[in-house]
């Protein structure tokens, strides 16, 4: 299992980075009302963003942790399921029957998670959130490496993957999930643009989702010129017809 339910702690601790940052730069966010609307930025100052990655300590015990215990063993809160929908009013539109059914969520990761099947499993269990319709998982970028678990990169693709999977699910817990894996840049953990563009564009040439959700971190000094940010747009023309 690899940080099954700490994906929650992960989550929060990406919120309060967001946050932390807001504070320090002078904007102010918007929270997403009934219509899901993305959040909104208001600029008051320039944008300089400190710290840019906040490693996290692991939860102090397995299993759900409860929001104390959370900002006792690693100093954020923690949320789930429950506390997610509430913070997007989402409650409302179950009511209405709008639940993601009918729709498939396209998940894109390097390496992905050997235990993301038991995983989603235990955590919907855990957290009383219905099973999805479906979770598969295919690799049309090639084969993946063999997991290491002494490997730092493959560690967090697979709580990165657990995170995404699971959290996609809590907010569209009707929508069927397709996890898309990418061998990522081989047995070091790194990433490989051009292989999560290849998985796109067969997602997409092939019908396969209505949305697809893609995780991936890069610096500038990844893409040295304009022509090489170009390259990798050929996913995102493919998909603007069918939008």
């Amino acid at each position: 299992m690899y940080l099954a339910y700490g994906a929650r702690a992960l989550a929060a601790g990406t919120l309060g980075v967001a946050l932390a940052a807001t504070a320090a730069t002078g904007l102010a966010l918007t929270p997403p009302g009934p219509g899901l609307a993305a959040p909104r930025a208001q600029a008051q100052a320039s944008v300089i963003i400190t710290p840019g990655v906040r490693h996290l300590r692991r939860e102090a015990r397995q299993g759900p942790s409860t929001t104390a215990e959370c900002e006792q063993s690693m100093q954020i809160a923690c949320y789930n399921p429950v506390q997610i929908q509430q913070a997007y009013n989402l409650p409302p539109l179950y009511s209405r029957g709008i639940t993601g059914k009918g729709a498939t969520i396209v998940i894109v990761d390097p390496y992905g998670s050997p235990t993301i099947v038991s995983d989603l499993r235990d955590f919907d269990s855990t957290e009383s959130v219905p099973n999805p319709p479906s979770l598969r998982i295919i690799r049309p970028a090639g084969k993946v490496p063999a997991f290491n678990p002494n490997n730092a990169g493959m560690v967090g693709w697979a709580s990165e993957t657990t995170l995404d999977v699971e959290y996609a699910h809590t907010i569209a817990p009707g929508a069927k999930i397709l996890l898309v894996e990418t061998p990522g840049g081989g047995s070091d953990g790194t990433v490989s643009m051009p292989q999560i563009v290849t998985a796109e564009e067969y997602v997409v040439r092939h019908h396969l989702g209505d949305v697809i959700s893609q995780s991936f971190g890069a610096t500038e000094e990844t893409f040295p010129n304009a022509a090489s940010v170009m390259a990798l747009r050929s996913a995102y023309l493919n998909a603007a017809p069918m939008a």
